[in-house]
């Protein structure tokens, strides 16, 4: 199984909704179908943080489409706030401007203001698959609702994408093809809102996930690693890398492993992550505020102590190269 990109420009830190930037991503997904006359389209949308746009007058509309919920039999998923399949019919007349339709709101979703305000990202992804619409909505609701390591009901979010983007490297390979299901190829935007194609290799072999406990424990991790994100996106107004994506992810790990329990002091240890440092908290200075955080004194009151010219050398890392060259093994 492979994540493969669809051979995309870099949108840099251009308007992500700019006339360019979703006419590259149609021409991408339409090149696909193209390809492949077999698979039908099935636009994945998530109602739950705001409904879809009305169209122009006269121009054809996704609200118009028939919608195949996904059934997912949980109070916290009314019928009307659940996710649901559109089918696009990459044969019609009307295909290419739907999929611009659809492209414009996934990219809307991703302007630094919209991912700082949430709730999340209304279009899960554009499904390629030769299975009946309601085969992949009742194959997707079958994994939404898991049972964690500490028999807690939880909701697997993979129909929000910078949900998927982290989940998908946390699965194994034939797990990815258990959430695939029927699915050949899940296009969606990534953490970067740079198109992505998750693909499988085989057909599924198991019916369940089984996720294990240290995936358990990424998985909890990754509600903070997005908010982290988003706010480093409204901070800097622009889209991470992906190097930026893993330091958030190694730096929520590492603030369990300091035992910051406070959520604020974790949205700010991988905040530091990505502002000063990947590896800030092997800086001296920061190692010392660490050992004075207690239940009593957090780490935000703690790390505030620090000064404008400790938190330049941070940002610098002449220190971080030195550690290295000393031996000091780093935090992966």
């Amino acid at each position: 199984m492979t994540m493969s990109d669809l051979n995309m420009p870099t949108l840099g830190n251009t308007d992500p909704t700019s006339p360019p930037a979703v006419e590259a991503v149609v021409v991408a997904l339409r090149k696909y179908f193209s390809r492949n006359r077999e698979m039908h389209c099935l636009l994945l949308v998530d109602p739950h943080p705001r409904e879809l746009p009305a169209p122009d007058k006269g121009k054809p509309s996704l609200l118009e489409l028939s919608r195949i919920t996904i059934p997912i039999g949980h109070d916290a998923f009314p019928a009307h706030q659940s996710p649901y399949l559109l089918e696009l019919d990459p044969s019609a007349p009307q295909f290419g401007a739907l999929l611009a339709d659809s492209v414009r709101v996934a990219l809307a979703d991703r302007r630094p203001e919209a991912i700082a305000r949430g709730p999340g990202q209304r279009i899960g992804g554009w499904l390629a698959t030769p299975a009946p619409a309601q085969d992949v909505a009742r194959h997707l609701a079958s994994h939404v609702l898991q049972t964690d390591d500490q028999g807690v009901t939880c909701a697997l979010r993979f129909y929000d994408s910078r949900a998927l983007a982290l989940l998908w490297p946390v699965l194994t390979l034939m797990q990815r093809e258990t959430l695939l299901g029927p699915v050949k190829a899940w296009h969606a935007l990534d953490a970067g809102a740079l198109p992505k194609a998750y693909t499988g290799l085989y057909p599924a072999m198991h019916s369940e996930l089984a996720l294990k406990p240290e995936q358990w424990a990424a998985i909890r991790r990754h509600g903070l690693v997005n908010r982290a994100l988003a706010l480093h996106i409204s901070a800097t107004g622009r889209q991470p890398d992906a190097q930026t994506v893993e330091a958030a992810v190694a730096a929520a790990a590492r603030a369990e492993h300091h035992r910051l329990a406070d959520r604020d002091d974790k949205l700010a240890f991988i905040g530091h992550a990505l502002a000063w440092h990947p590896h800030f908290d092997t800086h001296p200075r920061v190692a010392q505020a660490l050992g004075e955080v207690s239940p009593e004194y957090f780490y935000t009151a703690a790390v505030s102590e620090l000064s404008t010219d400790e938190i330049d050398e941070i940002r610098r890392g002449e220190w971080h190269g030195a550690q290295n060259n000393d031996g000091d093994r780093l935090p992966a």
